[in-house]
């Protein structure tokens, strides 16, 4: 099968939002962007995302999968599907945590965002991690997406053994939020349900749930273990 793991660079960028953009495209995403996702909410986004990953290139790691089959008038750059790890190698103060979540909000928001559910959002996301692994050492995947019209391809499972492999080196448990479509993908591979994110969707004008599985896969060999 002619499918490549590669580290992304900056050039793919792009295209890593275009993916995004189309596997994304569901209520999570029309609850961020209720109007328009526009060029310039497109625009913030790509800034902001590339000076968190210059400042903290031993932190972000961007993985993208490419079909070399595809012709090099791609307008993807041949990629079908991108990830993004967060590497916590060491134990993280309070202190330490508290200014990784203000950084986080100096950039502040797109245009077009929804501010209100964002905050909201996200900050579910971050205070379940801080409640289930604390200033704990781990390795975070925090976006895995494929575009569409490549689903069913493997694409998902060469990006989580690559994660998979980084975290058995370092003996470091991996930590994901999954919706219920993607939770057996990530069982086969060792990871288990902890919890579910308090997300309450009916809040924000939706008529049914929108769960989120909060997993965890042990630390598993490296140095000690």
């Amino acid at each position: 099968m002619p499918l490549e793991l590669h580290p992304l660079v900056e050039a793919d960028l792009e295209a890593y939002d275009e993916i995004m953009k189309e596997a994304f495209s569901g209520e999570i995403f029309q609850l961020m962007y209720p109007s328009a996702y526009t060029a310039a909410d497109r625009d913030h986004y790509l800034a902001k995302s590339l000076r968190q990953w210059r400042k903290h290139p031993d932190t972000i790691k961007k993985m993208k999968v490419v079909d070399t089959d595809l012709p090099d008038t791609d307008p993807l750059n041949k990629i079908i599907g991108v990830a993004d790890w967060n590497f916590y190698p060491r134990e993280r103060t309070p202190e330490e945590l508290k200014a990784a979540d203000e950084e986080g909000k100096d950039d502040g928001f797109a245009p077009h965002a929804n501010v209100a559910f964002m905050e909201h959002f996200f900050g579910l996301l971050g205070e379940s991690k801080k409640k289930i692994l604390g200033g704990k050492p781990y390795i975070y995947l925090h976006i895995l997406v494929t575009h569409p019209k490549h689903h069913r391809r493997g694409v998902g499972k060469m990006q989580l053994q690559w994660g998979i492999e980084q975290a058995e080196k370092l003996g470091l448990p991996l930590y994901l939020e999954s919706s219920p479509m993607g939770r057996p993908l990530y069982e086969r591979v060792g990871f288990e349900t902890l919890d579910w994110l308090p997300f309450d969707a009916k809040q924000w004008g939706l008529d049914h749930d929108l769960p989120h599985a909060l997993m965890l896969r042990p630390a598993k060999g490296g140095q000690g273990q």
